[in-house]
């Protein structure tokens, strides 16, 4: 078979210490044949000499290093898939404190070949500590990776995504629907724009990266991260997140097929209701977490105008 050629985009933003892990783990990947584009948002520690080090000592490869817009990681992404190049070209998306396993890209390859035009790839991840110590394992999917998961739950981790031609072309069509856009989460808004237009969600269950925990992680490991969870929680900042994310959505309504769609406007409409005693459940409306015990937590922030 031979090995389609594969833009790799990293966002970073003072990456320190973590940063030469990641870089050397992309070096030794099995699938030999790729480039890295790297978008810079104003990092103020050594990031920006740390990758031209490596630009320099990696000169058989196609390294691109570009000044980021600086309004925050999802649009930090978002630019670098609007680079007109990658019209057309395999996409995998890698955070900048990972660290990828050999076979990260070759696998994720592999299991799109025969699906490229209708699939994006992710995987679970290896937890780890801040010095790659093992902490577990994330979970499996238990229900389907719909749209109507999408609307409360990100299951499409950024770090792991890997996209074939027809998913970028797709991405990149809609982007300028981000424009303005408070997004909080570029992988978020990824899994709700492909479920919501009839793409599907390859989770494969072998893990492909360690998925490094630390302070600094909005989104980690759902046991070490409970309470920084229910803290954005019981702020409102989950509730933020959803709104925003739907309000993402109903500018591609155009896009969005009809069972989305439908899905989408019972949603606002349903957030929209005041008395938030007499809303239906979320689980009536298609709307769920993937676990039971999470769509008995969503319904009870419901009940308590958490969301």
């Amino acid at each position: 078979m031979n090995q389609p050629h594969v833009h790799i985009l990293m966002g970073t933003k003072n990456a320190g210490a973590f940063l030469s892990d990641q870089l050397a783990s992309i070096r030794r990947q099995n699938h030999r044949d790729w480039s890295l584009w790297i978008s810079d948002d104003s990092s103020i520690d050594s990031t920006w000499e740390g990758l031209l080090d490596f630009r320099s000592n990696t000169p058989e490869y196609d390294i691109r290093l570009l000044k980021g817009p600086n309004v925050g990681v999802a649009a930090n992404y978002f630019y670098l898939l609007a680079q007109r190049e990658l019209a057309g070209q395999w996409v995998a998306f890698c955070d900048q404190d990972d660290v990828w396993l050999p076979h990260k890209i070759s696998r994720g390859v592999k299991l799109l070949k025969d699906r490229e035009n209708s699939h994006v790839y992710s995987s679970r991840s290896f937890y780890v500590d801040a010095k790659l110590s093992g902490i577990g394992v994330s979970p499996e999917p238990m229900r389907p990776c719909h749209f109507g998961n999408s609307i409360v739950q990100n299951c499409l981790r950024g770090n792991t995504i890997i996209c074939p031609p027809g998913v970028t072309d797709y991405l990149r069509s809609i982007l300028y629907t981000t424009a303005n856009a408070e997004i909080p989460f570029h992988d978020w808004w990824m899994y709700q724009a492909l479920t919501g237009a009839g793409f599907s969600v390859i989770h494969d269950r072998k893990p492909s990266i360690l998925y490094r925990q630390h302070n600094a992680n909005v989104m980690g490991a759902p046991v070490s991260h409970l309470k920084h969870r229910l803290v954005h929680i019981a702020k409102g900042e989950f509730a933020n997140w959803v709104d925003s994310n739907a309000s993402a959505m109903l500018r591609l309504s155009s896009v969005l097929d009809a069972p989305a769609r439908g899905k989408l406007l019972r949603f606002l409409d349903w957030r929209m209701t005041c008395n938030t005693r007499r809303r239906p459940t979320l689980n009536s409306m298609g709307i769920y977490r993937q676990t039971y015990v999470g769509d008995i937590a969503l319904n009870l922030f419901a009940r308590c105008g958490w969301l």
